[in-house]
């Protein structure tokens, strides 16, 4: 029974790297390029802000969607993370770093087609920028396990 709860596990933990994947995907579509998302932002970001000028609601829209990067992509991380974790017997850094480099896999793929895309395009700071929402997230977790694992060792003692 424990073996097929992992397996179910697994199969789960993967099927959520699979999701984040085809939301990022379909969220570097073409219906989501920058002027796309300003017609629907720019007015909401108006109406929050009236004082700010043009320019400064451009740089805010900016802003916006190179959050939405990070967050997209930290998210990933840690998606991977739990897959690999429960795939894999390793360290949880030797994890990590694979996290990292299967993020790294799925930013450059989408940078890349983005740069085939006439609406969108590709940018070799994307990919670094997703690549530390990443690798913030899993230091993140990393230093969190750690202050867990010594507060347990703590209590136990």
């Amino acid at each position: 029974m424990r073996v097929r709860h992992l397996l179910q596990s697994r199969r789960a933990a993967w099927l959520g790297v699979a999701a984040c994947v085809a939301v990022i995907w379909t969220l570097s579509g073409d219906d989501f390029s920058s002027q796309t998302t300003g017609s629907l932002l720019l007015p909401l970001l108006h109406w929050l802000f009236p004082e700010l000028s043009g320019q400064a609601l451009l740089r805010l829209h900016l802003f916006v969607r190179k959050s939405a990067h990070f967050g997209e992509y930290a998210l990933l991380g840690l998606l991977a993370f739990r897959a690999l974790w429960l795939t894999l017997e390793s360290t949880a850094q030797r994890v990590g770093a694979l996290a990292l480099l299967l993020v790294l896999a799925v930013a450059g793929a989408d940078e890349t087609r983005q740069s085939l895309s006439q609406a969108r395009t590709g940018s070799l700071w994307d990919v670094a920028l997703d690549l530390c929402g990443a690798a913030a997230a899993l230091l993140l977790l990393l230093l969190l396990r750690r202050a867990w694992g010594s507060a347990a060792e703590a209590e136990s003692a």
